[in-house]
């Protein structure tokens, strides 16, 4: 009777241990190649974890419904919330990828491949831990990692593109000027004017940019 237990018990050990090993494969495979980069499937399911609420809330709203069991799975003109989920989040995992290569190119981050970002938030945060009197943020919520990661890093480029790339001419900037001026925003000062023309120029610069990478980017199934 022992030994069957302990033929049970290991057997049941082994399967966590493979299913664990398996599950980890499928996170680190890859979905699609973007430009021959590997987006994981860890990447997609991120930001589904981040596009969830935000999609079932359009889908109550558009759709005047309730949230169900079944919800996932109920087509809604010919598609369900579980593959449009799937699809935004691929689609966000992309355009992220793009501009992580991006900012690799520029030197911002060395690795730029979601385990590796992971473990860069893990190793900041262990070396900040015990540090009083730290300036700047102290750690990072790893639930929020790869967001905080692309979005100081979205930031560093621009203003890398900013200067020399994606540099605003002079007839650009007076010519947004002008539009500021015709808007009458609040609480800006005319000699700040310039200022605020290059900043709004600097983002849809590169919002352009990066749209036009998108569209000319090369996507592969995997």
């Amino acid at each position: 009777m022992k030994k069957v237990l302990s033929f049970a018990i290991i057997a049941v050990m082994l399967f966590l241990l493979f299913s664990c090993a398996n599950e980890s494969e499928d996170k680190s495979a890859a979905v699609v190649t973007v430009n021959g980069e590997i987006v994981t499937q860890a990447e997609v399911d991120y930001f589904k974890g981040k596009f969830r609420a935000e999609l079932i809330n359009e889908y109550i709203e558009k759709y005047k419904i309730e949230y169900t069991e079944d919800f996932w799975q109920t087509e809604f003109d010919g598609k369900t919330p579980e593959e449009a989920l799937n699809e935004r989040a691929l689609e966000e995992s992309i355009m992220v990828k793009i501009q992580f290569v991006l900012m690799r190119e520029e030197g911002i981050y060395d690795d730029i491949t979601f385990e590796g970002l992971y473990k860069k938030a893990e190793t900041f945060n262990a070396e900040n831990a015990d540090k009083q009197g730290v300036v700047g943020i102290k750690s990072i919520k790893m639930s929020q990692f790869y967001t905080y990661y692309f979005q100081n890093g979205v930031l560093e480029l621009k203003n890398i593109y900013a200067e020399e790339k994606l540099a605003p001419t002079q007839e650009e900037i007076d010519a947004k000027i002008k539009e500021i001026t015709a808007q009458h925003i609040d609480g800006v000062n005319t000699q700040d004017y310039e200022s605020v023309a290059r900043d709004q120029l600097k983002t849809e610069k590169y919002d352009l940019y990066i749209e036009q990478l998108r569209k000319n980017a090369e996507i592969k199934d995997v």
